[in-house]
């Protein structure tokens, strides 16, 4: 499959391009990621990130970014001002009643983190939309996943030039909260690319509580998330850089 994959990028005409990669085609490397739509799913354009969002999950179902060293060390200060995205469709969106009724048990997960969003107030604003978020236990979204947000960001900052995807996992069985049901994920990945080099790395988490130091533990391949997901995530990679999608690659040496 990743071979077809690679020669179709030869091949301009093989490759279509989604809404993303028309309009805000910037945050994604080898293109948006490519897969099954369904017809109420919306394609959003935030200025530092895009969503494809599920109006049956109430969620986003995948998120893509370019944290640059501005994004991550700007002036903007973080003011949790959680809301409803006004650019969902009515009757697609979470509504901050969804969370609440949910107690402490699952946080309002970020998807972008706020700590990439720091260039300004409105940018920082941005990635308070409930539309970047989903149901995260509590334990999961303030410990492991907040270590690999911040591993990201020294990487940005260390100089490295990254793309990442990050999003939601349903397996059988997941559960909803909340009038608006909205999807509690099962699990959630992150994808990172260096667009130097071609390296990859990828993570999937289960959403439970796990412990900071196992974060080499859930390092899997970029060809397992898509496997996860039902995404391609790099459907315009180039030939020499296919292959990486089928490895695993440790932590210390992406």
């Amino acid at each position: 499959m990743k071979k077809l994959i690679a020669a179709l990028f030869l091949v301009s005409t093989a490759v279509q391009a989604n809404p993303i990669d028309d309009k805000c085609g910037q945050f994604a490397l080898f293109g948006a990621p490519d897969g099954k739509v369904a017809a109420q799913d919306q394609f959003l354009c935030k200025q530092n990130y895009a969503i494809l969002h599920s109006c049956d999950k109430k969620e986003p179902l995948f998120v893509v970014e370019h944290p640059t060293k501005a994004a991550v060390t700007g002036p903007a200060k973080r003011k949790d001002d959680f809301r409803p995205d006004p650019q969902v469709t009515a009757g697609c969106q979470a509504q901050l009643a969804d969370y609440a009724t949910a107690g402490k048990i699952y946080d309002r997960g970020h998807m972008v983190p706020a700590g990439d969003n720091t260039q300004n107030d409105s940018i920082m604003s941005e990635s308070f939309f409930l539309s970047n978020m989903v149901p995260q236990i509590a334990n999961n979204n303030r410990g492991i996943w907040k270590q690999l947000e911040t591993q990201v960001r020294n990487w940005v900052v260390a100089g490295r030039d990254v793309y990442v995807v990050s999003g939601p996992i349903f397996d059988q069985g997941y559960k909803a909260i909340g009038k608006n049901n909205v999807a509690v994920p099962t699990r959630l990945f992150k994808v990172i690319v260096d667009k130097t080099n071609g390296k990859m790395i990828a993570f999937i988490f289960p959403n439970a509580p796990l412990p900071v130091n196992d974060l080499p533990k859930y390092v899997v391949s970029v060809a397992a998330v898509e496997q996860a997901t039902g995404f391609n995530f790099n459907p315009k990679i180039p030939a020499q850089f296919a292959p990486l999608e089928a490895q695993v690659t440790q932590l210390q040496g992406f």
